[in-house]
């Protein structure tokens, strides 16, 4: 499951020091623009926001553009096609976060608060990470009540919205039986504290707390570990078709830039042959391990919308250390079945002790804490890695779990700033940016 949001940060005082565009910039040469636009026939409002958008993109620490660009707008919001016309032009110029902003606000005024509560955030993402709209040192003086009221605003518009997910879940089961769902809510929103009950655990996204604390799970907290390991020679079979096959393996980190990978393994590769990759089922694989497939819809999985589970043979070559890290929230449990585990292989958890594999047997553990793993022998080792649901949780809090996490995901897909250095000519993502 993987999954961050970083909300808008607020303004911070007028002292704070911060890497705040500002200065004349190329002024004289938006002032020539400008009069060249002006001595034909006049352009279209929204001509006049884009030409403005895209100088900006190529001058951002220019005040006079920045000043022809709020007049255009103005200009532009008198129109009865304002909002048509915003929209265009936000997804031809994703960068363009003042006219978002603006967006955000035509939507407010017309009672839709996930548009306004997205569309405010995108700005803000996308202003803060080309460094405005930080204090007031960044953020130009016609435009600071609105960016003040569009951050108000998304703080209320959160909390509301991933309230509203959990609600319809509170009357079917009860506010008791969600209460440590509504808390980690709360945690997140940083309505209250996160406190976690041992604090060697630090989830990245979501802590549920009241759980028992259980680094490695106690056995009998899966009760289906002793059939799945009955199952251990089928799998076992199907993983050596497709080690001897070869197709369908690829890193474990797929989407990680190969020059980042050494930042998470070393020595040898960490592969995988995945059945789940973010929650997405690979059919192929499916198909071409019938078996596993089987096995798998046994298993209590952690289904979440765009998330989880992620299922795979994990396959470390001879002599990989995959490197200390932790996962994203104690919701889940990582599952191992030990198939092919050479000499010199093993899990650590930092703090706890090690784990070591053996072929046939299953354990699971919460990979919020901190582990590493290593293949110091000259052989392959492989193990079924899947991602099931804590086994504390209760079936109303998976429920809610599933429903909460995608929603997240959904309003951070809505809310994701536009990258820097990745648009073409046009201003539309290069082919780069869209993979």
């Amino acid at each position: 499951m993987r999954i961050r949001d970083e909300p808008g940060r607020r303004f911070a005082s007028e002292t704070h020091a911060t890497h705040a565009p500002r200065g004349p910039g190329f002024g004289a040469n938006i002032e020539l623009e400008h009069r060249n636009m002006q001595s034909n026939k006049p352009p279209s409002p929204g001509a006049t926001v884009r030409r403005l958008e895209r100088a900006l993109q190529r001058r951002p620490l220019d005040v006079a553009a920045h000043q022809h660009l709020a007049e255009a707008h103005r200009k532009l919001l008198q129109r009865s096609d304002r909002e048509q016309e915003l929209a265009a032009i936000c997804q031809e110029l994703p960068f363009a976060f003042t006219s978002q902003l603006h967006l955000g606000a035509l939507a407010e005024q017309r009672g839709d608060r996930w548009a306004a509560t997205t569309g405010f955030l995108r700005a803000i993402r996308t202003a803060q990470l080309r460094g405005f709209w930080f204090d007031q040192g960044s953020t130009q003086p016609w435009i600071q009540q609105l960016v003040l009221h569009a951050m108000s605003f998304v703080d209320r518009g959160r909390n509301e919205l991933f309230h509203a997910v959990l609600e319809p879940l509170t009357v079917r089961y009860g506010a008791d039986e969600l209460a440590r769902v509504r808390q980690a809510l709360a945690m997140y929103l940083g309505l209250e504290p996160t406190v976690h009950a041992d604090p060697r655990q630090d989830p990245r996204f979501l802590y549920i707390p009241g759980l028992p604390i259980a680094p490695v799970f106690p056995r009998e907290a899966l009760p289906f570990a002793d059939w799945y390991e009955a199952q251990t020679d089928a799998i076992a079979g199907e993983l050596h078709a497709v080690l001897a096959g070869g197709g369908g393996i690829q890193p474990f980190h797929y989407d990680v830039p190969e020059a980042q990978r050494t930042s998470l393994t070393a020595g040898g590769d960490w592969d995988a042959y995945f059945f789940y990759e973010d929650g997405e089922r690979v059919a192929a694989h499916h198909a071409a391990c019938p078996q596993v497939s089987a096995v798998l819809a046994q298993l209590p999985l952690d289904h979440v919308r765009d998330h989880g589970p992620e299922v795979c043979f994990s396959i470390m070559r001879p002599g990989a250390h995959i490197l200390p890290h932790r996962g994203v929230t104690n919701a889940r449990a990582v599952l191992h079945l030990a198939l092919d585990v050479p000499p010199g292989c093993a899990l650590h958890l930092t703090g706890i002790g090690e784990q070591t594999w053996e072929a046939g047997r299953c354990f699971a553990f919460d990979d919020t804490y901190e582990h590493e793993a290593w293949n110091r022998s000259g052989a392959t080792r492989a193990i079924l890695l899947a991602d099931i649901w804590n086994p504390y949780l209760r079936p109303a809090e998976r429920e809610a779990i599933a429903e909460l996490v995608g929603a997240i995901g959904d309003f951070n897909r809505q809310t994701a700033p536009a990258p820097l250095a990745t648009t073409g000519p046009s201003g539309a993502p290069s082919p780069a940016a869209r993979r």
